[in-house]
């Protein structure tokens, strides 16, 4: 009897001491996830959210998980990285994953349905947040565009699209993935926005001479209403918030980024690595 009194003992004790580690353990992410400002949450923590979260962490910016089975998170993932366990489409666990502080949101959900509702709640606390969603049918996109999507993603269209043009412009694709993706490349692609009364804002290329004076190659522009111009000849103006995806080196494209009013929106150079 007293084995097993003491065996059950012992259970209890390890049952609430695990219990309270994971109390504790969220209690200090929800004050770790408090103090964050233009982080990106992340909605599903599945094969596409992994990838995403993991590309936005080395690259230096801060990330929140929101997945609803934590077994799919490993246990050093459970310490290391920001996450919430919860429905993503609750307006409480976007609120404590600090939507409305933070700069994207990312709905990679793994049924279609769910995205648009993440997407839909996500909208309605943070006009503002750009929402990039997933979708895995046509159908499906423009209802996330209706729910408020800047942007929709089909995995499989892209990974498709991807290994048709490996197959037929193999250095080409390298080109653009080792410059996207790698830090330590002289050569870069990025983008840049130009901010209002900036020394771009009104300027045609000609009169910027961003290319003489910085060195930076402007290879298209994307405006405010989501015009892409790809033939940029001299007397094109660059207007506020055009994304400018631009060719150069760290140094030149920082260069460019304080020309447009410190206000460049990195797609690569990490917070840490930054100049601005």
């Amino acid at each position: 009897v007293g084995t097993l009194a003491y065996t059950f003992s012992a259970m209890a004790d390890y049952i609430v001491a695990g219990e309270l580690r994971g109390i504790l353990r969220r209690q200090r992410m929800i004050r770790a996830i408090s103090k964050l400002r233009d982080h990106y949450i992340i909605c599903g923590y599945g094969r596409v959210g992994k990838q995403v979260a993991e590309g936005l962490r080395v690259e230096g910016f801060e990330v929140v998980v929101i997945e609803l089975h934590p077994n799919r998170m490993t246990s050093s993932e459970l310490d290391l990285v920001n996450h919430i366990v919860g429905d993503a489409s609750d307006d409480n666990i976007l609120e404590e994953a600090g939507i409305h502080h933070a700069k994207g949101l990312c709905a990679c959900l793994a049924e279609d349905a769910d995205n648009v509702m993440v997407t839909l709640s996500a909208r309605t606390l943070n006009p503002q947040l750009f929402i990039i969603a997933r979708s895995n049918t046509h159908s499906a996109e423009h209802k996330l565009i209706i729910a408020g999507a800047n942007q929709v993603i089909n995995p499989y269209l892209i990974a498709g699209n991807r290994m048709a043009t490996q197959l037929t412009h193999p250095n080409v694709v390298e080109f653009l993935e080792v410059a996207m993706r790698r830090g330590d490349l002289e050569l870069r692609i990025e983008e840049i926005v130009v901010g209002e009364n900036s020394q771009l804002d009104g300027k045609t290329l000609a009169e910027s001479h961003v290319r003489s004076e910085t060195g930076v190659n402007v290879l298209a522009v994307r405006r405010s209403d989501g015009r892409l111009f790809l033939h940029l000849d001299r007397e094109f103006t660059f207007n506020p918030n055009d994304a400018l995806i631009c060719l150069g080196t760290p140094a030149q494209l920082t260069e460019l980024a304080q020309r447009a009013a410190h206000q460049g929106r990195w797609m690569h150079l990490s917070p840490g690595r930054s100049e601005k």
